[in-house]
């Protein structure tokens, strides 16, 4: 139990604003976007300033496009970007086969003689389309698109496309659940084990009631992953899950604290009554970001919930929302907890270091019933370093470490070194 030991102090850390702090993405400059212009000027910051408002809240994709158009008499803004990003990593003590995803819950012991690996990845370059239409109205609607190669056999696939239209934003794009800029900087595409992070269809508002406080509600699509169960499957979800939050936030917003909450009613058959039933998940989360002194800033988040594996990133498609029980026919939900922490240190304005710790763990109930080999608990550390060459390239060094034990108590660790090159524009 003292891994638990963690979650007092990073409560308490969480409960003062001023304790912890964010950061921003590496390879993304203040003021890199150039006008091109159509019609009439405009300026730089203006253009910038839309499309940043249109991004997805997650410094994942902070990646602005380095040149925009601009439309006649400024009815639109139009900017097209590509990000390359090349690695090279190297595995030892264990099994990884995602050259870009560090899962510690898929670390596999490895085959006599191939206890290390060389792999490169490429899949999670990407080309995005930020799309603002009479940016200077209150009626102002944005469009946002983003795919990268993370599909089937390296296939196209679609990361965001949505539209925002003054608090309403609706397409396919992350959860509200999950806080994008809080999440630690890492080159590995995963990201912190712990970390509630999903991509789905949604729709939620989104209102800033004060200065400095704001809160949103929406809905989402039903993700659902089960365990198999005695007398009991799986049906079609009719339900959407409900994201919601409420957050203070810094005037010149590095700093912020939230608190989130979800309900995730999940629907299954039981084959011994005969009928359909539905279990009610649900979590709540802390998370925030704050500088903390001179160019040291650290971020942190805590969450605690049934039934929400589908939402936790080493849980994903697991079978850990809900298993069987002992009573045929029946299933219960699944309890998670998930600690993530990370600081990072702007040397200069080009080179920055990240440091990373996260922890997830899934609790059963006395009759429950899952298979022993399944995920039970895991660790995840990263330590990285970043430095922007200039405005189109950065390069990246990262050092990764992942651990997972089994319900059967067997574990398995692995390690990986990676580097990163990336051209924006």
């Amino acid at each position: 139990m003292n891994r638990y030991m963690l979650v007092a102090a990073v409560a308490s850390a969480m409960l003062y604003p001023g304790t912890l702090a964010g950061q921003n993405v590496s390879g993304t400059p203040d003021n890199i976007v150039s006008v091109v212009v159509n019609g009439e000027s405009a300026e730089a910051s203006d253009v910038e300033g839309a499309f940043k408002e249109n991004e997805p809240d997650s410094h994942r994709d902070a990646n602005l496009p380095r040149f925009a158009i601009v439309g006649k008499n400024r009815e639109f803004y139009l900017g097209i970007g590509v990000q390359l990003l090349g690695e090279g990593v190297f595995d030892f003590g264990g099994e990884m086969s995602s050259p870009v995803l560090f899962i510690p819950s898929a670390t596999e012991a490895p085959s006599q003689g191939n206890g290390a690996s060389l792999k490169f990845g490429w899949q999670t370059s990407s080309i995005h389309m930020n799309f603002v239409a009479m940016p200077e109205s209150d009626n102002r609607i944005g469009v946002y698109f983003k795919g990268n190669f993370m599909g089937n056999n390296n296939s196209f696939n679609c990361y965001h496309f949505y539209a925002r239209y003054r608090g309403l934003v609706v397409g396919y794009t992350n959860s509200l659940f999950t806080d994008g800029y809080a999440e630690p900087v890492t080159i590995d595409f995963e990201g912190p084990s712990g970390y509630p992070f999903i991509t789905l269809f949604t729709a939620y508002w989104h209102q800033q009631f004060t200065k400095h406080v704001s809160g949103a509600i929406g809905v989402d699509a039903p993700v659902t992953s089960f365990s198999e169960a005695t007398g009991a499957e799986e049906v079609n979800q009719r339900l959407p899950a409900i994201p919601l939050y409420v957050q203070y936030g810094s005037e010149s917003d590095d700093a912020h604290i939230r608190l989130s909450a979800i309900v995730r009613p999940l629907q299954y058959r039981n084959l011994v009554a005969g009928h359909n039933s539905t279990l009610v998940g649900g979590a709540v989360q802390l998370s925030g970001m704050t500088p903390v002194a001179g160019n040291l800033s650290a971020n942190a988040n805590l969450v605690y919930g049934h039934g929400i594996g589908s939402y936790i990133l080493d849980d994903y498609f697991l079978g850990l929302d809900a298993c069987g029980t002992k009573e045929a026919g029946k299933m219960e939900l699944v309890c998670t907890l998930g600690i993530t922490a990370g600081l990072n240190y702007a040397f200069t304005s080009r080179l920055q270091a990240n440091i990373v710790y996260s922890h997830v763990a899934n609790m059963l109930g006395d009759n429950a019933i899952m298979d022993r080999t399944n995920y039970r608990y895991g660790d995840y550390v990263a330590a990285n370093m970043f430095y922007n060459l200039n405005r189109f390239v950065s390069l990246g060094l990262e050092y990764d470490y992942g651990h997972r034990k089994s319900f059967a108590g067997e574990g398995l660790h692995v390690n990986r070194l990676q580097c990163q090159f990336a051209l924006s524009f």
